[in-house]
């Protein structure tokens, strides 16, 4: 599985995560006699550091760098995960380690009276998504270092407030350019979207502070082929291609046999299957920050609906067995806790679990979002440890 097992969540996949992670500071009590100005500083720079994201999966945009005047700023998180697939009975098995390397730089914009304030943030992601050799890992790629889709996004943080409920809202826009080969091999043009951050948060306790988040996501996607396509040619008896080495002479073989319907003009192959072209996500995520702001639990909950383009009336392309069922359903979950390093930059330790899945089993029955408990030979949920840094 592909969070990678680094579901991912930056997911949560991702993912990639869009709400921020740490409620607001509690206001401090007013007095009729004015603090000294040495006092006043220390208090804001208290403030300030308060409003900081904890949890680097929540943050904004996944941007947690910042904080300062200067308007640039890095961000990186090394990500490891291991698939639950390793718990897998006998020969079931499947052992499954990956890494993830995430860069993201982001700007500050400069602010205009009539503008909110706003972060453009960009990057990528160097992943291998398992360094073992199982032989579900047999692909192109076994071992390999891969490079992710680059992203670009305006951030809108703190756009607007309702004052009596305390409930603030953030805006994201993005989109990811096709530069990882799976997008390349989907024939992806662009994908882009928007997402809204709720977040309420209460007031200090003597056991710290709670928040409760909800992000409502919107994604289409673009694409110059009406599927993935591969090279490939007619179907054509293997014993008639040319193979004088019966190891190097696979070379000399197309990857794949289509029918003449499926051959494109440029010689490649559209593969079976059908391509999402728009989905829906609802993201939740609920929390406890420690008083002094080094500890976080937090727990997400999501559901995704992704609709796929409908089926073309070629009977040629068709089969008997394919669903008229034009869409997808899918949830994922995390439990987390992040410890904040005490140190003059962003540096976060983040530990948990982590799971993405089809919504039901094969009977039908609603899978638990936070951990699959039933098929755990297919990786579709991992224990993972991220460091991320930002300055």
């Amino acid at each position: 599985m592909r969070r990678s097992p680094t579901i991912l969540l930056c997911l949560l996949c991702a993912l990639p995560a869009l709400a921020q992670g740490t409620p607001p500071a509690t206001p401090a009590p007013t007095s009729s006699t004015p603090a000294p100005a040495s006092e006043a500083k220390d208090g804001e720079k208290k403030e300030e550091k308060k409003d900081e994201p904890i949890n680097a999966r929540l943050a904004p945009g996944g941007v947690v760098a910042g904080g300062d005047k200067f308007p640039l700023h890095a961000q990186v998180t090394l990500d490891n995960s291991l698939g639950n697939g390793v718990f897998a009975p006998g020969y079931q098995q499947q052992v499954s380690w990956g890494t993830s390397l995430s860069i993201r730089l982001s700007a500050s914009l400069p602010k205009a009276e009539w503008a909110p304030r706003m972060l453009l943030s960009g990057g990528t992601d160097f992943s291998v998504n398992n360094w073992l050799p199982e032989f579900s890992n047999s692909g192109a790629f076994d071992r390999q270092i891969t490079v992710g889709d680059a992203s670009l996004a305006l951030i809108m943080p703190g756009l607007y407030r309702e004052e009596f409920t305390g409930i603030g809202m953030s805006l994201i826009l993005s989109g990811r350019a096709p530069l990882s080969m799976g997008s390349r091999q989907q024939n992806l043009i662009f994908n882009g979207g928007g997402a809204a951050q709720f977040m309420w948060g209460s007031p200090e306790t003597p056991i710290g502070s709670f928040f409760v988040q909800y992000t409502p996501t919107l994604r289409f996607s673009a694409y110059s082929e009406l599927g993935a396509s591969v090279p490939c040619s007619a179907a054509t008896p293997v014993r008639t291609k040319p193979s004088a080495d019966p190891i190097d002479g696979i070379t000399e073989l197309p990857l794949y046999y289509g029918r003449e319907e499926q051959i494109l003009p440029n010689g490649e192959c559209i593969l079976p299957g059908r391509q999402p072209i728009a989905s829906i996500g609802q993201n939740g995520a609920t929390g406890w920050t420690s008083s002094d702001g080094t500890h976080n639990v937090t727990m997400t909950l999501a559901w995704a609906h992704s609709f796929v383009r409908p089926l073309k009336n070629e009977p040629a392309l068709s089969s008997p067995f394919a669903s008229g069922q034009n869409f997808n359903e899918s949830t994922s979950g995390s439990l987390s806790y992040t410890y904040t390093v005490p140190v003059d930059f962003n540096f976060f330790l983040t530990a948990g679990v982590a799971s993405q899945q089809p919504m039901f089993m094969d009977n039908g029955t609603i899978r638990f979002p936070l951990y699959d408990f039933v098929t755990p030979a297919n990786n579709l949920s991992a224990f993972f440890f991220d460091v991320t840094v930002g300055i």
